[in-house]
């Protein structure tokens, strides 16, 4: 049975027809947008490594076609693939969004969102998986990759906010009769939330600060986000008002975040530390210390169980996940303090797993 991945990408599509070809530079209009679908066959692939599944991937474009003289005759593949997803939405219920990292081609992308498709449902949460997926390089890791990657996230700001206002769109032109009841979610994880920064600034340029209230619940995890974006109007805090909830996870010994912030140069990151400050963050967030319960590479681990760098929870962390999926389904913080096996109440809205 096929695993689907619904994107969205302002990725320079290289090669049209019946096996595209995506590419890792950006399209010459920077907020330009495709948008497509990529099967994988397999089960259990969170357990397997990238590149034994990735190239397998097949690629389907949606077909967009403008009529600059009648645009009721345009072909939008925005459209073909967002009633794709409510018809899946029809079936199981909620969608999330997935925005990912640093060093990622396409393919690894799209098998990253299959992964994490796969392993929520196997925690007992499956959802329409969708991803969006910028132009990062896909290079390796080293000083020069990051800044690169870094200055390609933030500029893909501006498609991703696009492809959010195209999404509340949508929904606002489909009729109650035809809308399903699921919920939509994002989840950003590292250098995926420098995009979205750029992508709520972007939002802003037509929306203010009205931005749309299309999230039920927002996820940031290992975030390589300055640590004081949630209070700030010039950085992520706007999007405070497009979701019900945000939830950030972070380790204050994630490896590949104190390389962000010590030999980078950066602020302190959120993903590393938890937002700046208690006072004045909105009772929206609730911020979850994922540290006590970080696999770290020892005898026996395999490459999804073990995390060498405390960066990859998200994804391959059964404790992590049964949190992320409790958040994703709803659960509010007076249910996770009577759980007392599951988080333990630092104080206000900050939490810590046991």
């Amino acid at each position: 049975m096929a695993t689907n991945v619904y994107f969205a990408t302002n990725r320079l599509v290289e090669k049209e027809g019946k096996n595209p070809q995506i590419g890792d530079d950006f399209h010459p209009n920077l907020d330009e947008l495709r948008f497509g679908k990529v099967a994988f066959t397999g089960k259990d692939l969170f357990k397997k490594d990238l590149d034994a599944f990735a190239d397998g991937a097949k690629i389907a474009l949606a077909p967009e076609q403008l009529d600059k003289d009648d645009a009721d005759k345009s072909k939008l593949g925005s459209k073909a693939i967002f009633e794709e997803v409510r018809q899946e939405m029809l079936k199981k219920g909620d969608a999330l969004i997935f925005v990912h990292g640093y060093d990622h081609t396409f393919r690894e992308a799209a098998g990253r969102a299959a992964q994490l498709q796969q392993w929520l449902a196997a925690g007992g949460k499956d959802v329409v998986m969708l991803l969006y997926t910028w132009p990062s390089a896909g290079a390796g890791v080293s000083r020069r990759t990051y800044a690169d990657d870094r200055r390609r996230a933030e500029t893909s700001g501006l498609a991703l906010g696009r492809a959010i206002l195209k999404a509340s769109d949508f929904i606002r032109n489909t009729t109650r009769a035809e809308r399903c009841d699921g919920r939509i979610h994002l989840l950003c994880h590292s250098m995926g939330n420098w995009a979205l920064r750029g992508a709520v600034q972007g939002m802003r340029t037509f929306v203010g600060n009205n931005i749309p209230p299309l999230f039920d619940e927002v996820v940031l995890a290992a975030a390589d986000e300055d640590d004081d974006t949630l209070r700030l109007g010039h950085k992520v805090a706007p999007l405070l008002r497009g979701c019900r909830r945000l939830t950030v996870y972070y380790n204050h010994q994630d490896l590949a975040l104190k390389a962000s912030d010590v030999v980078m140069g950066n602020p302190d990151r959120l993903g590393r530390s938890g937002p700046d400050e208690a006072e004045g963050l909105s009772k929206k967030v609730s911020v979850v210390n994922v540290a006590p319960q970080i696999n770290w590479v020892a005898k026996g681990a395999t490459a999804w169980t073990g995390d060498s760098t405390g960066h990859q929870y998200f994804r391959n962390n059964q404790r992590v996940r049964k949190d992320l999926v409790d958040v994703l389904r709803g659960k509010l913080d007076e249910d996770f303090a009577a759980d007392k096996e599951r988080r333990k109440n630092d104080f206000g809205d900050y939490w810590r797993l046991v």
